[in-house]
């Protein structure tokens, strides 16, 4: 389950449940309380601040009122070497007498028990992200090798606008910002903005275009175009999320509702990580067997 997020993130009002677009998943809550053939296992998703909501509290509750092991994660993909932050809440439950691998905790653990591919280093103990450079691959290894970089290129107008709020990273960096469904259409907070001239110290030619501002607009665009900033292609987003190489969109989706689609979904390899451990059984030894 992935409810809908808007009344937990940081950005809008934290209403939790009192936010009308919350009802759904807490009437899911109370019809799970009533049940009679309860699911086995389940997944719940959604940003980070849903631990701190009141309607967790309400997914705990009932949990707790159906019999349930659970266990809560913050997890973000930069854990298994993906430079993208996307710092999530999950939880997963098994309906009882099914247990998990490894003895659940009452507290929100930050890493997946048993897991090969996944670092415990990545958030620390304020619950914020970092990146381990060693541990992390770069970006330029989740980049289309043939894109159309005019098609992508930031407007000049944009440009001009919004320069002191993009997120700019090079190929070589190993991090990027989390790519929302306002992506392409929106500056800020959206998600980051790929330089594609490496060449340049993106600080110092910033600064020299600041030194423009209000005096000659041309001289300014002149230098910030020399950056050669474009916009991670859907392709590319799919890419740090995850998504497998056959994914593709249908031929009739515009770039607006493939950057919609990305920004609203999850990432496949950590959910996927997830499910695997979700699926493992306690280990039981054979000696534990025979005094059985």
């Amino acid at each position: 389950m992935s409810p809908p997020c808007q009344p937990y993130t940081r950005q809008g009002l934290q209403q939790g449940s009192e936010d009308a677009r919350a009802k759904s998943f807490l009437y899911l809550m109370n019809v799970l309380k009533e049940m009679r053939n309860k699911p086995k296992y389940i997944l719940v998703e959604n940003v980070k601040g849903f631990e701190e909501s009141d309607s967790r509290e309400m997914l705990v509750d009932a949990l707790q009122h159906s019999d349930y092991n659970f266990q809560e994660f913050l997890l973000t993909p930069l854990q298994l070497g993906i430079p993208n932050s996307r710092m999530r809440y999950y939880l997963l439950a098994k309906h009882k007498p099914f247990e998990f691998a490894v003895p659940v905790t009452d507290t929100i653990i930050n890493y997946i028990p048993l897991s090969e591919k996944m670092s415990k280093g990545f958030i620390d103990n304020r619950g914020q992200e970092y990146v381990d450079e060693a541990e992390v691959e770069a970006i330029s290894a989740y980049l289309e090798p043939n894109v159309d970089e005019q098609a992508f290129l930031v407007p000049d107008k944009v440009l001009l606008k919004n320069i002191q709020v993009f997120d700019i990273v090079k190929p070589t960096s190993r991090r990027s910002c989390c790519f929302t469904k306002g992506y392409f259409h929106y500056a800020q907070g959206t998600g980051s903005i790929l330089q594609m001239n490496e060449s340049l110290d993106t600080a110092i030619v910033f600064q020299q275009a600041m030194e423009y501002k209000d005096v000659d607009e041309s001289k300014q665009l002149e230098l910030l175009k020399s950056l050669r900033l474009r916009y991670f292609t859907p392709r590319e987003v799919a890419n740090l999320m995850g998504f497998p190489d056959q994914f593709s969109f249908p031929n009739t989706s515009s770039l607006k509702q493939k950057y919609r689609t990305l920004g609203n979904s999850i990432n496949v390899k950590l959910v996927s990580e997830l499910m695997r451990y979700l699926l493992k059984e306690p280990f039981v030894s054979s000696n534990q067997n025979e005094s059985q």
